[in-house]
This record gives C-alpha cells, structure tokens and sequence, in this order.
C-alpha cells in the first residue's frame, strides 16, 4: 500500500482524505543504524510531527535502544521530544537476543556516542501515553 502526502492530503490508493497540520506519530523503535537513519529524516519532515519515542530490545538491549533514542532526539535538535522505555524481555520470557553482531555493542556502529543530556520518562511506554 502506497501512501504520499500531497498538497495537505494524505494519498492512499488514490483516495484522498484531508487532514489538518502535519501526521502525528509515535513512533516504537530499536534504534540501530537503520531506525536511527529512519528517526531523524521524519524530525526533518515538515508533514510529520513525532509525538514521542518508545523504545524495545532487538538490535540492542533496551536500555542502550533508549540512551539511542534520547540522543537522536537531541541530534536532531528536539531534545523535548518524550522518550519511554519499553520491556527488557521477550512477551514468551526468556532473555532476548540483540543483533549487536550487525549494529555493534552500541546499536550505531560502534561509535560510541557520550551519554543523552536527557532523561527517559518516569512511565514505562505501555503507560506514558493514553491514546
């Protein structure tokens, strides 16, 4: 399914259908280097406006997916967009296994960025936002 934005109107298969102000998102991610790439083209986006970013294990542990998100949102200079972090195991149990052997120890490559200014919210994602 192709979706474009055109002239303030979101385009789904030819279907218009109109909508005030930019597209609000949240968006739930495990930022390595391809999330991350992802993350801060949408902060450049002018048609979308990211409402927050929830964070979970997959090419990290969840806690390095959050200290990833904090400073993507600081890089891309929206150190006020909300950060949660999300669970640290698997919906089965068990511990979860992290791709760092594609993404490094990181999750960016092994670049080792200095730690977020910022602070994960209190809340953990399944509850900061009610939607």
């Amino acid at each position: 399914m192709e979706s474009n934005s055109i002239d303030g109107y979101l385009e789904n298969n030819g279907n218009h259908a109109p909508f005030d102000g930019p597209l609000k998102v949240i968006i739930d991610t495990d930022p390595g280097i391809d999330d991350s790439m992802a993350i801060l083209m949408a902060f450049q986006k002018p048609e979308i406006e990211i409402l927050g970013l929830t964070t979970i294990f997959g090419n990290m542990s969840t806690e390095d997916a959050t200290r990833n998100a904090l400073l993507l949102c600081e890089i891309a200079g929206h150190p006020e967009v909300p950060v949660a972090e999300g669970s640290h195991e698997r919906l089965k149990g068990g511990k979860p296994r992290v791709a760092d052997f594609v993404h490094g120890t990181d999750g960016l490559g092994n670049i080792f960025l200095p730690p977020p200014l910022g602070k994960q919210k209190e809340k953990t994602a399944s509850l900061h936002w009610d939607l």
